[in-house]
């Protein structure tokens, strides 16, 4: 039994996986650092207190606390992950949705389409470069 086969890639499209996978990284040790960093505010705020009781006591006075002090920073990240994810998905998807448009425009026409562009920083840019050589030589 082969475990690996041959055939399949791990990385397909270096740019954006590579990129996808940075960002998820960053967003998942940002949300750790900050959690961590909350933490250890608050607890310094209560150095005093913390020093005469047991674990117990501790969490059963400030688990209110302890829970805002942990959904802030959780809540904070997820909105600017939201919105990083949305952007780099823009990316992913805007080209192939676009191509998709322009492809069914042109069954629809029965017309070659002439070109298809991309925004600045879209992902494919490779492979849509390489659309657009065919449509120019089809338009010849």
């Amino acid at each position: 039994m082969k475990i690996f086969n041959q055939r399949r890639r791990l990385i397909v499209n270096r740019e954006v996986q590579y990129d996808v996978l940075m960002y998820v990284g960053i967003f998942v040790m940002s949300i750790f650092a900050v959690q961590a960093l909350a933490m250890y505010i608050f607890l310094s705020q209560l150095e005093h207190v913390v020093s005469h009781m047991t674990a117990l006591e501790f969490v059963a006075k400030y688990k209110v606390s302890i829970l805002i002090y942990q959904l802030i920073p959780v809540g904070f990240g997820m909105i600017v992950g939201v919105y990083v994810f949305n952007k780099l998905t823009s990316r992913i998807v805007g080209p192939l949705y676009n191509v998709k448009r322009i492809l069914h425009n042109a069954v629809e026409t029965q017309q070659i389409p002439q070109e298809i562009k991309l925004r600045e920083h879209d992902y494919f840019r490779e492979e849509i470069n390489d659309i657009n050589v065919i449509l120019k030589r089809r338009i010849k």
